[in-house]
């Protein structure tokens, strides 16, 4: 795919630009011209800051970012001095605009596209807000799914990034939660004895028939079939599995393809329950697979308490870049600050599912800031952390060469 010019949306009273390259493209009267933006300020997301800086797109991908670049004489120029360029957004979680369809229990196939109509998608909120992708996830209590990642510009053409990057798993109590784990993987494992059981009928009637032949041989009737052809073995089928169970077998046999889970803690005390209720799974005794949580922007409530077997852990969080009291009293705590001090990763959210809440991250980010996060971990939360976390780190989160296109332009500092 060639180049052209980024479609340039201007914002509420201008603070904020969001340009999408690659996906919303306009027509050109010459593709084979590379197009460059020039920025008063461009945030790789690497660890480098240019001012002034320039991004280099051809071929559909990110080819150079740097200052004074060598361009041909044809270039595009797309002049977005006084600006600030960054990586697009990423919303690594969100049921926007999706339709009330709720799946309680085991529905691991369940992917949040059936709750989807595209026609009456906000797709230009998500854009407006800027973010690029976004992570949909289907509605329930339980394993209600997967998660779907979609380009969110209006005018895309290939909407799924990827089909499932990751499996939500939503406990409302501690009995609720003991009790979705306890069945989902016993009910999984029933599927992968159901197929060793038929693997190991097989291969007793492939035995038998093997000792068959071979007394008949010996009699002299192990003589060739009519036309001539030696007869091939027969290839084990396996019966098929419950497809609602398929991504957890392949969480308990380890296989590569294993989609991570994500627990959605609703109270400190669920991490504690969570924990416990996966030690009772025989085949994670010696394994910790799960290290992604989501927690709630409370104003209140005790998730200091789990900071530290968070970080212990190394622990990704998705969480909302909120301020919170300590319990029972006025201080001002930031727990995602905290997480991140004490070795987790952090993914900012918006504290709801909406408009006003997906505008206001950005400001809010600046919160975390104030209380002692670097400005660059601050832009990775919704950047690069996000994307690492649903597997297109190779494809976005930073602005630099072999990426895809994807930016926000700000008219001043992103956290200012």
């Amino acid at each position: 795919m060639k180049s052209s010019p980024g479609k340039l949306l201007l914002l509420g009273c201008g603070v904020l630009l969001v340009s999408m390259l690659g996906d919303a493209l306009l027509a050109s009267d010459n593709p084979e011209r590379v197009t460059v933006i020039r920025a008063s300020r461009v945030i790789t997301g690497t660890g480098e800051i240019l001012t002034p800086g320039e991004v280099v797109i051809d071929e559909g991908k990110i080819s150079l970012v740097g200052a004074q670049l060598e361009i041909p004489d044809n270039a595009r120029i797309i002049d977005a001095r006084g600006q600030t360029l960054m990586a697009g957004m990423i919303l690594a979680r969100t049921r926007h605009g999706l339709k009330g369809l709720t799946r309680n229990g085991t529905y691991c196939d369940w992917s949040p596209m059936t709750q989807l109509v595209e026609d009456e998608m906000p797709w230009q909120e998500f854009l407006e807000c800027g973010f690029v992708a976004a992570a949909l996830v289907p509605s329930g209590s339980g394993f209600p799914g997967h998660s779907v990642v979609v380009h969110t510009s209006p005018e895309s053409t290939d909407r799924v990034i990827k089909e499932g990057a990751y499996l939500p798993l939503n406990g409302v109590s501690s009995t609720s939660l003991h009790s979705t784990i306890t069945r989902s993987f016993d009910n999984a494992r029933g599927e992968i004895e159901k197929v060793d059981k038929a693997r190991e009928k097989w291969d007793k009637e492939q035995e038998e028939a093997k000792k068959k032949s071979e007394e008949e041989a010996k009699k002299g009737e192990g003589e060739k079939k009519e036309d001539g052809k030696k007869e091939e073995p027969k290839e084990f089928k396996p019966p098929e599995m419950n497809p609602a169970l398929v991504p957890l077998v392949e969480i308990l046999q380890e296989k590569e393809e294993a989609l991570p889970i994500i627990f959605d803690v609703r109270t400190p005390g669920l991490v504690l329950h969570f924990d416990e209720a996966m030690s009772s799974v025989k085949e994670f005794k010696e394994r910790d697979p799960f290290s992604i949580f989501i927690l709630p922007g409370a104003s209140n409530g005790a998730f200091h308490e789990v900071v530290e077997r968070l970080g212990e852990r190394g622990a990704t969080v998705l969480i909302p870049p909120r301020l919170s009291a300590l319990p029972d009293t006025y201080i001002r705590f930031s727990v995602p600050v905290a997480l991140s001090r004490a070795g987790c990763t952090i993914v900012s959210l918006p504290i709801n599912d909406d408009f006003t809440s997906m505008r206001a991250l950005p400001r809010m980010l600046s919160e975390l800031v104030r209380f002692g996060l670097s400005e660059e971990d601050a832009i990775a939360s919704v950047t690069l952390n996000p994307a690492r976390l649903l597997g297109l780190g190779d494809r976005m989160g930073t602005v630099e060469a072999g990426k895809e296109p994807h930016f926000v332009l700000f008219d001043t500092h992103p956290l200012a």
